[in-house]
């Protein structure tokens, strides 16, 4: 299950929306908040900032150095509320430890908050409601329409429990919806009978942060394997470094009926759906 055509496909969309939003004055706009100097954040926003530009969204970088003071970074939050012209705000993650993420989520106004990391967001998520939706299970979302992968009714293990993935997956595939109304586990690194469990998915999701932690004792031939990890590791052939997932796909891939590659599965669509967040807001 390649990521790239369905990112392929959201962009193509979405250049018709930017297109169609210019006619009427409106200019999507972006404010990207970044805090020191983290090499893989640098990467990510520099990549948003690319790809947005190609569909016509504008995407302003604010960088403060890492010892910024919390109170000045909120400030800036806050004009960027208050201004009409930006229409999506995202604060970039990790932040240094001296700054409280949810004191500086908190700022974000929830009409802007692309992201989905406000309480209100997250809120109207489990409830049901139109809300933002993070953009990693967002992008699992996507994947998951793109490819006709049948959830109804179907057993759904998601191994990771994180506010930003694992939790979130949960409520967007328990709901009455199309492309959902599944029966949704979600486990994770202390759970017991881990791999017993993830047997009897039909689709595996796996967002635990740990490379190659999935390997063929959790799979069968009637599973669908959905992997969310992306971690760099030393490949000691290459000696360089590389980008694996949080299955171990070579050991995965002859037994399983589908699976995402890392790179090339869902990190390619992430983005994509930042942007559709951002569109959608500059519609509000």
């Amino acid at each position: 299950m390649d990521g790239r055509p369905v990112a392929r496909a959201i962009y193509q969309e979405l250049k018709e929306e930017v297109a169609q939003l210019y006619d009427k004055g409106i200019i999507p706009r972006l404010s990207v908040f970044k805090v020191g100097n983290d090499p893989a954040s640098e990467y990510y926003v520099q990549n948003i900032q690319k790809k947005a530009k190609k569909i016509g969204v504008v995407v302003d970088i604010l960088n403060f150095v890492e010892n910024t003071p919390q109170d000045m970074i909120i400030a800036e939050i806050q004009k960027a509320n208050k201004d009409p012209k930006v229409h999506g705000i995202m604060l970039q993650m990790p932040l240094p430890k001296q700054l409280n993420q949810n004191d500086v989520v908190m700022q974000i106004d929830p009409r802007k908050d692309i992201d989905g990391l406000h309480p209100i967001n997250m809120g109207k998520l489990v409830l049901g409601q139109d809300c933002f939706v993070a953009s990693t299970p967002a992008a699992v979302m996507e994947l998951i329409h793109y490819y006709k992968i049948p959830t109804k009714g179907n057993r759904v293990v998601i191994i990771g429990r994180s506010n930003i993935v694992g939790l979130p997956l949960f409520h967007l595939l328990v709901q009455k919806n199309a492309g959902a109304d599944a029966t949704v586990t979600v486990c994770h690194s202390r759970s017991t009978n881990l791999q017993k469990i993830a047997l009897e998915a039909d689709i595996l999701i796996v967002a635990i942060g740990k490379p190659k932690f999935v390997d063929h004792t959790y799979v069968s031939s009637n599973s669908k394997v959905i992997d969310v990890g992306i971690n760099e590791v030393y490949d000691a052939d290459a000696e360089t470094n590389i980008f694996v997932g949080d299955v171990n796909y070579i050991d995965v891939f002859p037994i399983v009926k589908a699976i995402t590659p890392v790179p090339g599965g869902v990190g390619t669509i992430t983005t994509a759906s930042l942007l559709k967040n951002v569109v959608r807001a500059s519609k509000l």
